[in-house]
Parts: C-alpha cells; structure tokens; sequence
C-alpha cells in the first residue's frame, strides 16, 4: 500500500477517544467553574453574616460599656491593646456628633465609610479594597463601622477551587482510562471479524458470522456477506464457463489440426483444396466462437451497461443487420426479409446490434434451403415489438425453456453453432428490460422469437 494511502487513514477509536475525553473536560470545566462561582457567592454570604453578627456584637458592648462606665472609661476599654479587632476585623464606633470614636488600634483615624451610610459596600484602606458594613444602635447615638480585607474573602475560595481541580484532574484521567477500555472492549468483535476475514484464503468465499457483534456493525458484516456472496456466484460461473469454453474449443481446434495435417499429405491438389477449405471452415466456426465468448463476458462481467444506455431507433439496426447478413442467407439459400417502422427504444446500440445478430444468424443456420426467414419491427402504444421467424425445424415445446442455456444445442440439429447465440439474446433482453417469447413460426413450422421493448416516443413521432 502506498505510504500516502497509510498517512491518510485516520482511527476511529482514537477520534471516539478523544471527542469523549474533549467533552469530559468541557463538563467538568463547566461544572468546575459553576461550583467556584456558587462557592464564592456562598463564601461571600458566609462572611458577610459573620461580619454583620460581630458588628452588632461589637455595637452592644461599645453601648454597654458607654452606658455603665461612662465615654471616658468606655474610650479607654475599647483602646486598650490587649482588646484588638477579631480575627482580621477593623472597627470604629462613631457618636453621632463625631465628639467621640472608639476604633481599633490599626484602623483608621478617619470613618472608613460615611456616616449617612449603613449596610455593607466597599472601601478602600492603605490602598486596598476592604468589605465593610455599618450599623446604628437603636435610639441613633452610635454607629459601627467595620471592615475586612478582601484577601480573606478570596482565601477560601481559592483554597477550595484548587482542591476541585486536583480533584477533577484525578477524575478525567480515570475517566479517561475508563473510556479506553470501554471503546477498545466494544471494537473487539470488529477487530476479531477482520482476523477472520484477514485469516482466509483467496478461495474462502463463506459467508461472515453476524450473530453476535453489535447492531451498528452487523450492517457491515452483512453487506460484506453479500458481496461474498456475488462473488462466489461469479466465481462459479466463471469456472462453468472457462469450463465450458475449452470444452467447445476443443472440437474446432482438432478440426483444424486435422485439416492441417490432411493438407501437408495430400496427394493431389484436389484433396489440398478440400482440406484448406474445410480448414476455412474450422478456422471461421473458432473465430464465431471466440466472438461469442467474449461477448458473454462483456455481459457478464457487471459493466455498468445502462449507463450507455441512448434513444436507438430499432428499425435502423434491423435494416443495417439484414443487409449484413444477406450474403450467409444467400449461400443457405435462405430469403431473408424484413419488415421495419420507426421504433425507437432506450439502450445500448452495440448490445442491440449483437442481439439482432444471433437472432437472424440463429435462424438462417436452423432453417433448411428455400425457406424464409422474416424479421420485424412494430411500434406499439406503450412497447417496441420485435420477431424473429424462420421456417426451420423448430424446437419441442418441452425443449423451449433450454434453448436459452450456455452452450445447449437442438438435439438432431446437424449446424455447429456456438451454443451461445441464445443466452447472448436473453442476457441483452434482460439488461433492457425486453420481454422474451419463444414460439412457433409461420403455420406452426419452424420457430418465432418475439422480445417486446418498453417504448420511448421520439421527437416528432405520434404513438400508433
């Protein structure tokens, strides 16, 4: 096999594979970002209720404090070092006329939002952007201000979205082996149909077992079977008719040995030329024979023969064959006649002409001298009507069916035909379509071959 053909091949399983794989890391990459976004969005609520709870904690012990020690001795509890901010918390506690604040040693001098603002938002704090949240007591005379750092916010996150990635990862390649498997376990039965096939001989031609692989290969296996099928049918043929062919060769090949060896002894001259002539003879029934087998095998050997198929006029071939065999009526002393209108059919024009050949050359050689031989041509509503008649001895009705075989010749009939004349007329009328009838010629002497062509109308032509 060409390196080219081999290079372009391409493998479905490794394509399976690797689609499935492709859309595994899609979903999971989908999948991943979603849980991410949903756990930041959680983590954000869970923080943002934790602020909200230590603000109102931090707001009623600043109120308490305020109420049982007085501001100055609440000012200096809520500055002490030894009470900083929970965990990353920065807070102030403002009076509502700003005389007095109480924040945490690293917070800010300043409020970290204004005053006229409660609930969370954003702010911004040695350069950095802070979550904050600010509340009121109950009679408006403190307000809370709180704030933490985003980096907090992003900690948990962050640490969950590497654990579902490492996750992941270990999932896609599992998934990944388990895919493998999956697919290399499902084309084993298509790997061991082609060990099969690949084990055979040439001459193996036996069907393949298609009973247990799966629905999407057994139409495979199937159609394969059916090829081996035809081949095995022309196959046979071939070997009947190889068979057949040197069989019928035999005979005119001895001939013409004989005839060769009965000319280099001859005595007179006379006897020279009676042996050339018989030898004529031989060398012309080999030469038909030879024809006919190769116009067998053109039919036989599947060339797609429709599509050549033109409009012919069937008329125009008639006219062109009596006129070509007018010289073998004659040395028969055969009449030759034929009655010819515009018929104009869809076909092969070389396949048609071989047909209206072995016809008529199959009825002037089975008709005795003096008679007639008629061939016609009709143009029919629906169908082109074409018969052959002769006078000759004609064929048994029981006998009519075989006329067709390869090779088969009218018992009693001292002509050496092909045997093949015959099966060329059926195989052509099959592969146009033509309906054959064998019958009896004029006052039931002889024989009538009729074919009936469906019909094409042809420009300019109004149907009879």
């Amino acid at each position: 096999m060409p390196p080219a053909e081999i290079k372009s091949r391409w493998s479905l399983r490794g394509r399976l594979l690797a689609l499935l794989i492709l859309l595994m890391c899609l979903l999971m990459a989908a999948g991943a970002a979603a849980t991410y976004f949903e756990a930041r969005a959680t983590s954000q609520r869970m923080y943002d209720e934790s602020m909200r709870q230590t603000g109102e904690l931090l707001l009623q012990l600043a109120q308490h404090e305020l109420e049982e020690h007085g501001p100055t001795l609440g000012e200096a509890l809520l500055r002490a070092e030894t009470l900083p901010g929970p965990f990353a918390f920065r807070y102030q506690v403002w009076t509502e006329d700003l005389r007095s604040s109480y924040r945490t040693a690293n917070a800010p001098r300043t409020p970290m939002m204004p005053l006229n603002y409660t609930g969370f938002g954003w702010t911004v704090i040695d350069g950095q952007s802070w979550r904050s949240y600010s509340l009121w007591n109950q009679d408006h005379s403190l307000q809370l201000q709180i704030a933490e750092p985003l980096e907090s916010h992003r900690g948990l996150p962050g640490e969950f979205f590497w654990r579902l990635v490492s996750t992941l990862a270990v999932l896609l390649a599992a998934g990944g082996a388990l895919i493998w498997w999956i697919i290399a376990h499902s084309f084993r039965t298509v790997r061991t149909s082609a060990q099969l096939v690949a084990a055979r001989s040439a001459s193996d031609l036996r069907p393949i077992d298609a009973q247990h692989v799966p629905q999407e290969v057994a139409p495979l296996l199937e159609a394969l079977n059916r090829l081996l099928e035809r081949m095995r049918e022309a196959l046979d043929l071939e070997r009947h008719f190889t068979a057949d062919a040197a069989h019928e060769l035999r005979t005119p090949l001895a001939a013409i040995r004989a005839n060769a060896q009965v000319m280099q002894g001859a005595r007179s001259p006379e006897e020279f030329a009676s042996a050339s002539g018989d030898l004529l003879t031989s060398v012309d029934r080999s030469g038909r024979l030879i024809e006919q087998l190769l116009a067998m095998a053109r039919l036989d050997s599947g060339t797609d023969n429709k599509g050549r198929f033109t409009q012919v006029d069937l008329a125009t071939l008639v006219c062109a064959q009596v006129e070509e065999q007018q010289p073998f009526a004659a040395r028969r002393q055969i009449q030759l006649a034929s009655s010819a209108a515009t018929a104009v059919v869809q076909g092969d024009r070389d396949l048609l002409g071989i047909l209206l050949r072995n016809l008529i050359d199959n009825a002037i050689r089975y008709s005795p001298p003096h008679t007639r031989v008629s061939v016609e041509c009709l143009q029919h509503q629906r169908f082109v009507e074409l018969r052959v008649s002769d006078a000759g001895v004609g064929v048994a009705p029981t006998e009519r069916a075989r006329i067709f075989e390869r090779f088969y010749r009218v018992s009693g009939s001292q002509d050496y035909g092909s045997g093949l004349g015959l099966s060329i007329v059926q195989r052509v009328a099959e592969l146009h379509g033509a309906h054959l009838e064998v019958g009896s010629g004029p006052e039931d002497r002889g024989l009538c071959i009729t074919l009936r062509f469906p019909g094409v109308a042809p420009a300019g032509l109004s149907a009879d």
